[in-house]
């Protein structure tokens, strides 16, 4: 029997004054569990936009800052992804 682990940190983990490493950790699983396959490139936009949603819903400061860091790219190339993701 496999233990499901809770894909969400609590909420403070990702405010204001949370733990950096902890969402970091966050975003990275969440990025590991989108396609990757050239063809499913839409469902990865809709998934990175999916991730900048959930952090700035939690209050997180700098959700583009942390997820252009994490892809390591630069912010102005994630806001075109975003942009994307949201036709």
């Amino acid at each position: 029997m496999s233990k499901q682990r809770d894909p969400q940190p609590p909420k403070e983990f990702l405010g204001v004054g949370g733990d950096q490493i902890t969402a970091r950790r966050f975003v990275e699983e969440r990025l590991a569990e989108l396609p990757h396959r050239p063809e499913d490139a839409e469902v990865r936009l809709r998934g990175l936009l999916a991730i900048y949603e959930d952090l700035n819903a939690r209050g997180h400061p700098e959700p583009m800052v942390l997820l252009a860091g994490v892809l390591g790219i630069p912010v102005e190339v994630l806001i075109r992804h975003l942009r994307a993701a949201q036709r």
